[in-house]
């Protein structure tokens, strides 16, 4: 869970909100209120990776905000800018691309400029909130479209823009103040890791809320754990659950016919109930809402910290190891 000092002094930070009159936005933030209320603890789970262009003015496009380690993110921008090397008809910009792809496919590299502009490699902390009844499930104002391919990224089917200086909600703004100063608790992390999250809060003091996401999770003795990756929206992780009480559990498990058509069963009564919550031969799996905080310093979003988890190498360095240890050939 965040973990805050109230002995300690943290940068000062202006956060901009307006309030919204229309229906829609007074039902959100008083949905935002009682869940506070019914959900009081957040709890940082494993942050998530991803590269942003620097559009000027404190503004950045976020890309592929799903990596798991650092190089997958590296590697997920090389792989955006040789997609853009194939259409590129400038001279200087088809050289300038080739060279900046060449220093990703080597070296561990969090950012380069290309056109003029910075290409950063970035790290968001991903929250859930906590209450006596468990992991907070989806709101009733969340949107929650049927169609589980409606809206194919947490992003909304598109990149976003994210400007740390722009108002947000009052719901927002509430939530924002509440993660801004989390921090690992100190038991729960290496030395290095707690070390890194206390020097975050005070190096990148802002920060942008990105779209609400969804997971599933899975109550295990008595404990709650994350059971799959977070997904856009509630029926996605439906979705989820789904495919592992009709496929994965079956064939994976082994369970027998019977305990399989009571998996089956669970599965239909989900799929046509679009429930939040579901139970089957002493499982227990609830679809959870999980919130994403994008830190900000005035150069920009925080980068990947040095205590981050990063253990493949860029990929022609890995090539190379193994060529070198004969367990892959030479080229042609």
């Amino acid at each position: 869970m965040p973990c805050v000092d109230d002995a300690e002094q943290f940068p000062g930070v202006v956060i901009r909100f307006r309030r919204l009159d229309d229906p829609v936005a007074v039902v959100t933030d008083h949905d935002a209120v009682q869940r506070a209320e019914a959900y009081p603890i957040l709890r940082i789970g494993a942050p998530l990776f991803g590269h942003a262009i620097d559009l000027g003015g404190g503004r950045w496009r976020i890309h592929g905000l799903v990596e798991d380690t650092p190089q997958a993110a590296r590697d997920a921008l090389a792989h955006r800018l040789r997609e853009r090397l194939v259409t590129a008809t400038d001279a200087d910009l088809v050289a300038e691309l080739a060279a900046v792809g060449e220093v990703l496919d080597w070296q561990k590299v969090d950012e380069v400029t290309v056109g003029g502009r910075r290409h950063r490699v970035i790290r968001a902390d991903t929250f859930a909130r906590f209450g006596p009844a468990g992991p907070e499930p989806p709101r009733p104002t969340d949107l929650d479209p049927r169609q589980a391919d409606t809206c194919d990224s947490f992003l909304g089917g598109a990149d976003l823009i994210a400007d740390p200086a722009a108002p947000t909600g009052v719901g927002a703004a509430v939530l924002k103040v509440e993660l801004l100063p989390a921090r690992y608790p100190k038991a729960e992390v290496s030395p290095a890791a707690y070390a890194d999250s206390v020097a975050a809060v005070r190096s990148h003091p802002n920060g942008v809320l990105l779209p609400t996401r969804y997971a599933v999770a899975e109550q295990v003795a008595g404990v709650w754990q994350p059971s799959s990756r977070a997904v856009a929206t509630p029926q996605q992780a439906r979705e989820l659950i789904l495919f592992d009480f009709r496929w994965l559990t079956p064939r994976i498990a082994n369970p027998g016919e019977a305990a399989a058509a009571e998996y089956r069963r669970a599965a239909d009564d989900l799929e046509a109930s679009r429930a939040d919550e579901v139970s089957v031969r002493g499982r227990r799996l609830r679809v959870i809402r999980v919130e994403t905080l994008l830190r900000f310093a005035a150069d920009g979003p925080e980068r990947p910290r040095p205590s981050d988890p990063d253990p493949e190498p860029p990929p022609e360095a890995h090539f190379a190891r193994l060529r070198a240890e004969g367990r892959l050939p030479e080229p042609d």
